[in-house]
Order: C-alpha cells, then structure tokens, then sequence
C-alpha cells in the first residue's frame, strides 16, 4: 500500500524516505498516527473558535457571524480531509450531533438560550458527535446554573435586581469543553 512520498514501513517501523509499500502493521501505524493529529486539528479548532467566542461573547454579548461561518468551513474541510484520507466516521453521529444543536436554535427566538450558543452547539455537535455534544451541553448548563445561583446569592445579599441581567454562557461552555477533554 503506497501511503505518500516521504514515508517508508518496514514490518511496522516506519521512517521518512520514499513509500514503496507497507506491511498491514505499518499502515495501520500511520493511519493510527494521522488519526491522533486529526483529533489534535479538530480540538484546536474547537478550542480555538470557543476562546474567540467566549470573548466576543463576554464584550457584546453577541457573536460575530462571519467567526461561524469561518468555524463552520473549517469543520466542513476536515470532515472533507478526514474522508479523502480514509479515516472511518460515523457520519450517523456527526448529522445526529449537528442535529442536536439545531434543535437548540429555537430556544435563541424565546431568550433561554442565546442564537450564537445554539450556532456553536451545532459546530461542536459535528466535531464532537451526538453523545459528547449532549454531555457538553449539560455540562454547561450545570456549570452556568452554579454561577447562576451565586449571582443570585450576591444580587440579594446586595438588595439589587435579578431580572434583566444577561449571562455570557460561551465561557461556560469552553469550560465544560475543557471538562469533557481531561475527565471524561
């Protein structure tokens, strides 16, 4: 199997030269290999894209939407990559986990979640999948509730107002990520 030009596997011992064909060990080493770096690229994606969100969202309270769509490409290509490449998804969790961020889309309309939020669950959603994209939402949320409480706490400790103040939950979510990378 020739896997490129700078790549040679010898009975699984793989080392730059030129490709002239690999035991099935040496494949799958590569393949494990490139496997790992796309899962590096698709959290530095994520990571990179929520930091930027979570600042925006912090400031204005809005995320700009040329920043999702940016996001959005840069899912499609290495959804793209990974299929030219030949690295196995599951495209079932990948439409199933973009499906279960649009479903949050109306809850932007009627002010319980933010449209911006429902647009990064829907981009987390293809990177992450179905299953870790719902952790990550009610992870979030958990989070969000706690800080919640503790405003509440504060708010009326200090006799102000609780109604009308608006919570950034992009910073909440990048938490949750960072939660789902390193505990789960």
């Amino acid at each position: 199997v020739s896997l490129g030009s700078s790549l040679q596997c010898d009975n699984g011992v793989c080392s730059e030269s030129k490709v002239v064909g690999c035991g099935a060990s040496g494949s799958l080493f590569i393949l494990w290999r490139w496997s790992l770096n796309i899962l590096f690229a698709e959290r530095i994606i994520l990571i990179t894209a929520l930091i930027i969100f979570c600042f925006q969202d912090i400031r204005k309270k809005e995320i700009y939407t040329v920043g999702i769509v940016i996001f959005y490409l840069a899912i499609v290509m290495l959804i793209i990559y990974k299929a030219v490449i030949g690295i196995s998804m599951d495209y079932k969790s990948v439409i199933l986990g973009i499906l279960s961020g649009a479903i949050l889309l109306p809850l932007g309309k009627i002010n319980i979640l933010g449209e911006g939020d429902a647009f990064v669950f829907i981009g987390s959603g293809a990177i992450l999948g179905l299953k870790k994209n719902l952790l990550l939402f009610f992870i979030s949320v958990f989070i969000v509730s706690i800080y919640a409480l503790i405003l509440c706490m504060y708010c009326m400790m200090k006799r102000r107002r609780i109604k009308g103040i608006r919570v950034a939950m992009l910073p909440f979510i990048t938490a949750a990520n960072c939660i789902l990378w390193f505990c789960v």
